[in-house]
């Protein structure tokens, strides 16, 4: 299903009814129907969760449609706008106008119904000023020529042969989904884009039988060759480091920190840590610099590789034994009971009403509270929630 962007792009394209950037289902000026009664605000519509872009986008759109300046878009300059005829949804006070407020509302509906986040506006902003030759803050069909991005029906959401920083980022949210129904998380999807950016030395996006042969893979490349092409492209690759982490038992963050320690003294980039390189050890300021990473060299042969350094972190994830999630879930708990800000939740800020939704009932103390010292720590409530599982 195509979707039309809407969020601005060029100021000039803004407003427009049938070339800009907002046209959902927008129809021309001459057969704009009666204004209809404003009704109520959509409870779901007090739910959404402004981010940078909508206000910014917000304030793009106050600032060509509200010509005179006085910080609403009334009903004559509400003509300008290809939404106008659904205005009424988003007029919360019902006063007939437009605030700032709630512009950056009916873009944040928008946004969420597609399911971009800022990281996505962000990331198409990047891929944006990399392309847009010209700087007029789109991709032109001359700029798509030139060879980004591979498929640009996929990004082209209306067809007009222009793609803009919105249907970037609309194509970006859904890959993302895509990936992550798959297990992929951000840290397997670069770890595919370095390697094959490395090791694709014909320049087809494809990794072939010699090519992951030199990449060093974790894992069979055979086994995730998916279409059996005898290749892996970039998902097939994501997929493959996705499924090593997740078999080392390692989450997202311990993923990235193995790459961290890595990077933090692989100074000639050859993805792995020699002797000579663990002399400049940015661990410790005393002692042998290398002492701190010889505990990851579990075979003992003086290098130290990204699986090794993996495997390290993955006994210790083990030895916590929660996940990420479970720790995120944690420090919402904690800042919820901790009223007195010690950082612990003690006996007197635990609830005895356990009816209502997130709430720890006072149970939670003896069952959570590991070194009995009669308080919750961070660590010992995400222990308790992954033990809830």
């Amino acid at each position: 299903m195509k979707h039309s962007s809407v969020w601005p792009l060029g100021l000039g394209a803004l407003c427009v009814a049938v070339h800009g950037i907002f046209a959902l289902h927008g129809v021309p000026a001459a057969a704009q129907a009666p204004e209809p009664k404003s009704p109520p605000a959509p409870s779901d519509l007090l739910s959404l969760v402004l981010i940078q872009s909508d206000l910014s986008d917000a304030t793009q759109t106050m600032t060509i449609c509200d010509a005179d300046e006085d910080g609403f878009i009334d009903s004559a300059e509400r003509k300008k706008l290809a939404w106008r005829d659904e205005h009424a949804t988003f007029d919360l006070n019902h006063d007939g106008k437009l605030t700032h407020l709630e512009v950056a509302i009916y873009l944040a509906k928008k946004r969420d119904a597609l399911g971009i986040t800022q990281f996505d506006r962000n990331n198409s902003q990047v891929f944006i000023k990399r392309h847009d030759s010209n700087r007029n803050g789109q991709l032109d069909a001359d700029e798509i020529a030139a060879g980004w991005p591979p498929d640009p029906s996929k990004f082209d959401k209306d067809a007009n042969g222009i793609i803009t920083v919105i249907e970037i980022a609309e194509q970006f949210a859904f890959n993302r989904g895509l990936r992550r129904e798959l297990g992929i998380e951000a840290v397997d999807n670069m770890s595919a884009i370095k390697v094959m950016k490395k090791f694709d030395k014909d320049g087809d996006q494809n990794l072939d039988a010699k090519e992951s042969a030199a990449a060093g893979l974790p894992l069979d490349a055979r086994g995730h060759d998916d279409n059996g092409d005898g290749k892996l492209n970039n998902m097939e690759l994501a997929l493959l480091f996705s499924k090593h982490r997740r078999e080392l038992g390692l989450s997202k963050s311990d993923g990235v920190k193995a790459k961290r320690i890595i990077a933090m003294a692989d100074y000639n980039q050859d993805g792995k840590i020699s002797q000579d390189e663990m002399g400049g050890d940015v661990f410790t300021t005393d002692g042998p610099a290398s002492s701190q990473y010889t505990r990851f060299d579990a075979n003992g042969d003086g290098t130290v590789t990204l699986g090794e350094v993996q495997s390290f972190i993955a006994s210790e994830r083990k030895q916590l034994g929660f996940s990420d999630e479970h720790i995120a879930n944690a420090r919402r708990l904690l800042l919820r009971h901790d009223t007195d800000r010690s950082t612990f939740i003690e006996a007197a800020e635990l609830s005895s009403d356990t009816s209502g939704p997130g709430k720890l009932p006072a149970s939670t103390l003896k069952a959570a509270d590991e070194n009995q010292d009669g308080r919750l720590s961070l660590q010992e409530l995400a222990k308790h929630l992954a033990k809830q599982q």
